[in-house]
């Protein structure tokens, strides 16, 4: 095996690795999409549901269900810029006027 196929393995190699990073950076960035969703319809649910027709155990479970899903979402927020970063993008500055996270329920 001759030096030009290792070089043209490793390009292969390293060509497929950024491939799989760049995967990685939509997989993730899809799933945060898909959280700030579920959290501003359940913050919506929780904000609407002054009314009588829901119980205090639906609130208490909404209010649960959001903070869950605000954790999850602060981790995949995270994910994302760790992601971002391994393929080579360092400024991150823009990412929260895309992917905002509404505030924690008290």
């Amino acid at each position: 095996m001759g030096i030009e196929t290792t070089r043209a393995q490793h390009q292969s190699l390293l060509k497929e690795l950024q491939e799989e990073r760049a995967a990685a950076l939509a997989r993730i960035s899809r799933r945060l999409e898909r959280l700030l969703n579920q959290l501003q319809a359940t913050r919506e649910r929780i904000a609407h549901g002054g009314d009588n027709l829901r119980s205090d155990e639906d609130r208490a479970r909404d209010i649960a269900a959001y903070r869950g899903l605000h954790r999850e979402a602060v981790k995949y927020r995270w994910y994302l810029e760790v992601q971002r970063e391994a393929i080579g993008l360092r400024q991150h500055q823009h990412l929260d006027e895309f992917y905002r996270i509404p505030p924690e329920v008290p």
